[in-house]
């Protein structure tokens, strides 16, 4: 696409939003002031870049509502992918002798971000100006991304004619930052994370993924309150900034864990760096607090996976830190990744877990979509690991994929599923449990054996509370065994759920070859499709296909009320995901249910 069409494609976007010349909106003008006082700046501006002016939808701190375009250090800003810094604009060749350097409003120093539509198109930006100059590696612009990131969101809800304006609450609650360290959270380094791999892939360059855990900190917030606990997070994240460079991302993911992106990384002094700003005593509310932390690192592109797995591969990194010795830093070795000895080693800790019952079902709520009530749980394993974490599945199962291990965990699950329902038709309660299963327990001589036994004291209506779920692949192993197995459950009582659906080879003859219940739509569809029309043209099918078999269709991964919304219309029957819960331990999980009341 040509130069010119491309300017004629955003000059529509522009247009298509529709706040050219509207009035002041408190939404706008609430970021625009939390940005200048943040940075404690002149000025900070929301810009619109039209044909050829420079618009302000909002301003703090300016007289004027436009300036010529070809005057605006704003147009040169939508010309990047990033952040664009000026320090010092009176010794800029590009900018010494603009009007706005020379007259009103006097600038000096100018950071901006590009803003884009829910198209992609750069409409305008987010800056800031100031008549001194400054330096800008001494400056962390986290929360300027973090604002801009929530400005495109309400353009998003803009183009969706569908903005709450009752919802809309100070930045520290919005779903992007982190309350306790201003920093970006999880959700937001998603974002920012896929632009560096974007960038790098285009400069060619590289980006060092640094996992952080504190090292000692439990006893810190056991020893000396929580307070003081919160204040050590709050001086971390502040010496973490000092520690790198203001391009560089710092995200709190939760707890005392935290996410470093580094890009171009040349030396490994860096690493110790950060590490060693750590060591400096804390003075804080009448305590000296020395603390240290233990960081895995891989490095893309030599480790070329996708933005999860690199995390995952760093955080794989930083328990081998912390084996070591702590207080150090431990780079990811992709080839020893799945040697047998590693897998040994977990195995041998995941054994030693089942026999200290140290594995426990979380329950995370499934909602019922045409009676609004809670309609039963899926239940998600946990590890309370020794060294007092939470541990996911995600860190431990793939570990023992295919062994004796799998098969006895399996095992447990079901036993511990089938103790959970006796619970309930106790206390007289409705729900039903599902659990997951792996391919090569569904597939294992003696699950069928095992199944019967455990369920033969129940009777056909207590049994089809309980759903197996299995993955689509689980047929690349055995079909035939696979679909056997299907009919032998449901002629025990147990209901069947495909889970992950749509991500397989053959999903379309998965479902008439196998006579599940359920087909559970996966996460990844979920979580795309407001902003990838193929997601939801995705499924949209898929619910229509399960209908069309007579299958219940379960959507997990929802995360707020516009998919919820999108999914009723589309006719799904159940949803579960972090918009109503997170997966609980029993007793909070059935408080919650007491509690829901659907809005």
């Amino acid at each position: 696409m040509t130069p010119k069409r491309q300017e004629q494609r955003r000059l529509h976007a522009l247009h298509e939003i529709g706040l050219l010349d509207t009035p002041p909106e408190e939404r706008f003008d609430r970021l625009t002031r939390i940005a200048k006082q943040h940075y404690q700046v002149n000025t900070t501006l929301f810009t619109l870049i039209d044909a050829k002016r420079q618009w302000f939808k909002s301003k703090q701190n300016l007289g004027m509502d436009a300036t010529p375009r070809r005057h605006a250090f704003c147009d040169h800003t939508i010309q990047q992918n990033s952040i664009y810094v000026v320090e010092d604009a009176a010794n800029d060749p590009l900018f010494h002798k603009n009007p706005l350097v020379t007259g009103t409003p006097f600038i000096r120093f100018y950071a901006g971000i590009p803003i884009r539509d829910p198209m992609g198109f750069k409409v305008g930006t987010l800056c800031l100006i100031d008549s001194a100059p400054r330096d800008a590696s001494r400056m962390d612009f986290s929360i300027l991304r973090s604002l801009a990131a929530i400005l495109e969101e309400e353009l998003e809800r803009e183009r969706l004619n569908a903005v709450d304006h009752e919802k809309k609450q100070w930045l520290h609650e919005a779903v992007n930052i982190d309350g306790l360290t201003g920093l970006p959270n999880r959700r937001l380094l998603s974002e920012l994370f896929q632009d560096e791999l974007n960038a790098t892939r285009h400069r060619r360059g590289s980006v060092s993924v640094c996992f952080l855990d504190l090292d000692g900190f439990k006893a810190i917030n056991d020893l000396q309150g929580h307070a003081v606990g919160d204040e050590v997070l709050r001086c971390v994240a502040d010496r973490l900034r000092s520690a790198v460079r203001h391009h560089d991302v710092i995200a709190r993911l939760s707890g005392d864990e935290f996410v470093i992106i580094l890009r171009d990384v040349e030396h490994p002094r860096t690493y110790r760096h950060i590490l060693d700003q750590l060591r400096h005593p804390m003075h804080l509310q009448g305590h000296v607090i020395e603390l240290s932390a233990s960081m895995g690192i891989t490095r893309f592109p030599s480790d070329n996976s996708d933005s999860d797995l690199l995390l995952r591969h760093a955080d794989q990194a930083m328990y081998t830190a912390k084996e070591t010795g702590k207080n150090c830093y431990h780079f990811f070795d992709l080839e020893s990744h799945h040697s047998q000895q590693e897998r040994f080693a977990i195995g041998e800790q995941v054994q030693h877990a089942l026999d200290n019952d140290q594995l426990e079902l979380f329950y995370q709520p499934q909602l019922h979509y045409k009676t609004g009530i809670v309609s039963g749980f899926e239940c998600l394993i946990r590890w309370h690991h020794p060294s007092g974490k939470l541990v996911y599945p995600g860190r431990f199962l793939p570990y023992i994929e295919h062994t004796k291990l799998d098969i006895e965990l399996g095992k447990q699950v079901i036993n511990q599923a089938v103790s959970t329902l006796e619970t309930f038709q106790v206390r007289d309660l409705p729900y039903t449990i599902s659990i997951n299963l792996s391919p090569s327990h569904f597939l294992n001589d003696e699950f069928l054996d095992h199944l019967n036994n455990t369920l033969s004291r129940y009777d056909m209506a207590f049994r089809k509370r309980l759903t197996l779920e299995i993955l689509e692949s689980t047929a690349l192993d055995d079909a035939g065994l696979a679909a056997s197995n299907i009919k032998a459950c449901q002629a025990l009582g147990v209901q069947l759920s495909l889970d992950d659906f749509g991500t397989g080879y053959a999903s379309l003859s998965y479902l008439r070859k196998f006579s599940t219940n359920e087909i559970k739509i996966d996460r990844s569809f979920i979580l795309g499709m407001l902003d990838d029309p193929e997601d939801e043209m995705i499924v949209e099918a898929i619910v229509a296909l399960s209908k069309s078999f007579n299958r219940r269709v379960i959507a997990e991964g929802i995360e707020d009320r516009a998919t919820e919304e999108k999914l009723i219309a589309m006719g799904c029957d159940i949803g579960q995901g972090f918009l109503y819960s997170p997966a609980l331990p029993l007793d909070e999980a059935l408080d919650w249910a007491d509690c829901y009341a659907r809005p």
